[in-house]
């Protein structure tokens, strides 16, 4: 009897991707001291609520924050309102970076 050889392929489940690479972004990530007379922006990424709940990190710190200045990007910058592993190229970040936020806050919904 002659033996039949079967080739399979290993196909790896995570459902990884490699991304383009992307130009490089001048970024400064240090934290602020304090929020106080600072410009904090929110970024939503569209998902369902999550602009609700930005909305109300907003009234909260507009509330207890003195001076605190805050933007909501997604009215600023529809452009800005976007998900995924691209969503953020360089110009969408030099948009937003253009703004000086001491800080930016994201949210997902659903």
């Amino acid at each position: 009897m002659k033996e039949t050889v079967h080739q399979r392929e290993l196909i790896n489940p995570e459902g990884t991707i490699v991304l383009p690479a992307r130009g490089k972004i001048d970024a400064d990530s240090c934290r602020p001291v304090a929020l106080e007379g600072k410009t904090v922006a929110l970024l939503w990424n569209a998902k369902t609520n999550g602009d609700l709940f930005l909305s109300r990190i907003g009234e909260l710190l507009a509330e207890q924050v003195k001076d605190v200045e805050v933007i909501k990007l997604w009215e600023v910058d529809p452009a800005t309102k976007r998900y995924g592993p691209a969503a953020f190229p360089a110009e969408i970040v030099n948009k937003v970076k253009a703004l000086k936020p001491a800080m930016v806050i994201g949210s997902q919904g659903d």
